[in-house]
């Protein structure tokens, strides 16, 4: 049996009987011994000494049922919500990251954030974390924040779901023909695409999205954004209520793959725009895409140097005193019913 059957068994078996609360109960308690090469070592657990923290990612929260960018459904999210409030500390980034620092973290600390700036955050997820008084931030990429545009990967999202053509031919270094023809094979192709584009700078992305929408005959039109994205009202308005905004660069580049200057400028102004709308510090700055090679030492100092005193990235895991501020890890949230939900994020607190 694989780990992930592992898992899943243990999954079934805590939302059934009273494994959870042990689960919960231990997890606070102990964890696994590791040695300085991250390596489980003999006797394998050891108690805890120093309380860990979460930050759970999100991007869409909608009933969309989109299988090529599938958002979390409503009532789901709801779940999440209410569970986390009767059984978690929630904390806004900012408390949970000052309290990091002052080695005072609650138990079971953990922080709520959202990626982009999807409209449905404010239709669909602002009403569930008002109900329940969670703070959240929400990182803004500010290009397509009020201009009844879409980023980037949206665009190739909607190609791939439009397209009628039966493949893909020429576009990705390594892969001649890409068949389009079933559903998974219209996920894996657009996998393919978007790690190709990852690896490009900002023009060159473009280009090869404009030559990918050709060859999927697919013609841009203003329908395509949709009003997917937040508007600066909608975001002034959450942010009165408490919600906070962090930034998330203006194009959604992947930072590594500019140069310092065009990185410098992503940084920068998309910081600069939050605050001139909300008249506040933007203080918190999430990497976009945000796993380990999409950003680099320079892109560290560039967020330090703009004026932000954190940086949260896509890389898993959980936080701690002396987890780099500038590398905080985060946990994608999922589409699992509350109980499966909560004890995977009691697992992963074990395990760090």
């Amino acid at each position: 049996m694989d780990r992930g059957s592992i898992w899943k068994l243990i999954a079934w078996f805590g939302t059934r009987t009273r494994l959870s609360r042990f689960v919960s109960r231990f997890s606070d308690s102990f964890q696994l011994k590791k040695d300085y090469r991250s390596r489980v070592t003999f006797p394998f657990i050891k108690r805890r000494r120093n309380r860990n923290c979460q930050i759970l990612a999100y991007h869409r929260v909608n009933d969309d049922g989109d299988m090529f960018f599938p958002g979390i459904p409503v009532k789901r999210f709801e779940r999440h919500m209410k569970f986390l409030a009767e059984h978690f500390t929630v904390c806004s980034l900012k408390e949970l990251v000052q309290r990091m620092k002052d080695d005072d973290l609650p138990e079971n600390a953990i922080a709520v954030t959202f990626d982009d700036g999807y409209r449905d955050n404010y239709l669909n997820a602002f009403p569930i974390l008002q109900r329940f008084s969670i703070p959240a931030t929400i990182f803004l990429a500010t290009g397509v924040i009020g201009s009844g545009k879409a980023l980037w990967h949206d665009r190739v999202f909607a190609a791939f779901r439009q397209t009628r053509v039966p493949e893909l031919t020429g576009l990705v270094p390594g892969s001649t023909r890409l068949c389009l023809t079933s559903l998974k094979a219209k996920l894996e192709a657009q996998r393919q695409v978007l790690e190709h584009l990852w690896s490009l700078d900002g023009d060159e992305r473009e280009l090869v999205i404009d030559r990918l929408r050709d060859r999927l005959d697919i013609a841009e039109t203003e329908s395509d954004a949709c009003r997917l994205m937040l508007s600066w009202e909608e975001v002034s308005e959450m942010n009165a209520d408490g919600i906070q905004f962090g930034a998330h660069t203006v194009t959604h580049p992947i930072l590594s793959k500019l140069r310092a200057e065009d990185a410098r400028q992503e940084v920068c102004a998309s910081k600069r725009t939050v605050e001139e709308v909300l008249n506040t510090t933007v203080t918190s700055f999430a990497y976009p895409v945000g796993r380990s090679g999409d950003f680099n030492a320079t892109t560290k100092a560039i967020v330090e140097e703009a004026g932000f005193c954190w940086g949260v990235t896509m890389i898993f895991g959980n936080n701690q005193v002396e987890t780099d501020l500038y590398e905080m890890r985060r946990i994608a949230a999922w589409n699992e019913d509350s109980e499966a939900f909560g004890l995977r994020l009691k697992y992963y607190k074990f395990c760090s």
